[in-house]
């Protein structure tokens, strides 16, 4: 299965486009940028990277950040990778742009075995592009399929929700400069789904429940709370599914109030019975419809 995602990732990125220099605001930082891309289109993606560094040294830019991340990926310099493409996201002039990058940082966690904290982040990217590429879907799933059966640490779980503070500062910048709407916040799928027609989680996740208390319960979050939201596959009324859901919010909150009682009061709860499915549609398989019986959480 992990060689599968390498196989995919590695794919994603062999395509990525050697752009254009437009939006680049200086011009030292176009012509370093053309440089790199000379160079990125020859696979010399030691000297793109160098240009790429003297194109934003000269003038920050979302064009060349992007860029940088790519031509140190195609290095495995993914450290170098991942702060590039964080800071593409920070540059980001559009919520589409910035999905791009927050799906490019995904998919360099993934490829340094980080899986949950990589699949937080291209669901993130999923939800903020209007009409996200079909090969962040694809390698989504990929990622969710191969978490199924996964137990979940509380240092991942609180790993994914910090990785995404520099995102939501730049979906907010972004949004204020359009038009006032809600504000972005961090969340998390937890890999904990539920039994068919039931509050009961099955066996495969219902140990992440404890890891999910502990990252809830840490100090990191001491003054936070936070909102679960339940959810349902597709199938049956929505209006039982909805009723559903808010169950399945509550039984969770129940459950973790009496194991972590510091997180009493804090816990609100949600029900989005089947009208946020990961994974739309009645014919499915059993192992799609699972998935979308699950356990989203917010930090207020």
């Amino acid at each position: 299965m992990r060689e599968c995602m390498l196989t995919l990732a590695i794919t994603m990125i062999a395509g990525s486009a050697w752009g254009s220099p437009q939006g680049i605001p200086c011009d030292d930082g176009k012509r370093y940028y053309t440089l790199a891309r000379e160079a990125g289109s020859a696979q010399d993606f030691t000297a793109a990277s160098d240009w790429l560094r003297k194109s934003v040294t000269a003038c920050d830019s979302y064009a060349a950040w992007h860029l940088l991340g790519t031509a140190y990926q195609k290095q495995r310099r993914l450290a170098e990778s991942l702060d590039a493409y964080e800071q593409a996201v920070v540059h980001a002039p559009t919520r589409n742009q910035a999905a791009l990058s927050m799906a490019r940082y995904g998919t360099v966690l993934a490829l340094n075995g980080q899986r949950f904290e990589a699949l937080t982040m291209l669901e993130r990217a999923i939800d903020t592009h209007a009409s996200p590429p079909s090969w962040i879907r694809e390698h989504a799933r990929e990622l969710d399929r191969s978490l199924a059966e996964a137990p979940v640490a509380s240092e991942s779980i609180k790993r994914s929700l910090a990785s995404q503070e520099f995102g939501l500062l730049a979906l907010n910048r972004i949004s204020a400069n359009d038009e006032p709407v809600e504000p972005d916040r961090a969340r998390v799928r937890i890999p904990i789904n539920y039994k068919l027609d039931s509050t009961e989680m099955d066996e495969l996740t219902r140990d992440n429940i404890e890891a999910l208390g502990q990252a809830l319960a840490s100090n990191d979050y001491a003054d936070r709370s936070f909102t679960l939201i339940g959810h349902t596959d597709v199938r049956g009324s929505r209006a039982y599914n909805l009723a559903l859901s808010q169950r399945r919010a509550a039984a969770a909150r129940d459950t973790l109030e009496a194991r972590f009682p510091g997180l009493r009061g804090r816990l609100r709860v949600s029900g989005a019975g089947e009208s946020r499915p990961r994974y739309p549609g009645e014919d499915l398989p059993e192992s799609d419809h699972r998935l979308n019986r699950r356990l989203e959480v917010i930090v207020n």
